[in-house]
């Protein structure tokens, strides 16, 4: 059975040590990494709901490595991790197993999924036999739709879609009025609105609202608008509404 399989691995020593299960090995390809020069830490949480079998920083390169001892535990999490390269806690994704594993299937998968390989071959050596793919990173773009005329004590609407043109989710998304001049935004209104996550090529839409001040005068008054993530540049937009006299056309 794939699972018994015993892996034999030279030590420094020269001497030889068997790898009984996932764990040993685990211990193993840390260990290696770490003599690469690599800062390695062990189940590391990323995103909301997921976490690292290994985080490798090397040169402010962070690696995400999922191990795996048998060969359909590779294919398995070489899935998994095209959806963990999108996160931004990692810089690159690599999945690592014995080398004996490491079929035409599983490179083709790689190769598709644009993430790395990582080999342990049977003398106890370490290769890296394929490289992760880096991700373009988040990118937020704002658009939206309003009604540009509003009157004195109303509100000012805008329909608010966000956009991710990166590659890499967005996280703690934020959009917002900027209520300066004709405009106001009580504690408890609609001017801001947050979201955890947008995928890359995502798009995210919601409505805002804030109020328009009773003494403001007839006119074109600008608002401004922004949206904001952990892992994005701001991004700024400015609209016109009109604000009429209650009962003008």
């Amino acid at each position: 059975m794939l699972e018994s399989l015993v892996i034999a691995a030279a030590r420094s020593d020269n001497s030889q040590t068997m790898f009984r299960n996932e764990r040993e090995f685990a211990d193993f390809v840390q260990k290696a990494l770490h003599q690469a020069g690599h800062d390695v830490q062990r189940e590391v949480p990323v995103g909301s709901r997921h976490r690292l079998d290994m985080l490798a920083v090397a040169d402010g390169v962070r690696k995400g490595v999922e191990v795996k001892f048998t060969a359909r535990g590779l294919l398995d999490d070489l899935t998994k991790s095209q959806a963990l390269l999108r996160l931004f806690e990692v810089d690159e994704m690599y999945v690592c197993g014995p080398k004996v594993f490491m079929s035409e299937d599983v490179l083709a998968l790689s190769a598709s999924l644009g993430v790395g390989l990582l080999a342990v071959s049977d003398t106890g050596e370490l290769h890296w036999l394929a490289k992760s793919k880096r991700l373009k990173p988040a990118r937020l773009s704002l658009a939206g739709g309003y009604s540009a005329v509003v009157y004195p004590g109303g509100e000012a609407r805008y329909h608010a879609a966000v956009f991710n043109m990166g590659e890499k989710t967005a996280v703690n998304v934020e959009v917002s009025m900027v209520p300066a001049g004709a405009f106001s935004a009580p504690q408890k209104s609609k001017a801001r609105a947050q979201r955890a996550t947008i995928d890359g090529g995502d798009k995210w839409e919601v409505d805002l609202a804030c109020k328009v001040k009773n003494s403001t005068r007839p006119g074109k008054h600008p608002l401004m608008l922004t949206v904001r993530a952990a892992n994005a540049e701001r991004e700024n937009s400015t609209v016109n509404y009109e604000v009429r006299e209650a009962g003008g056309q």
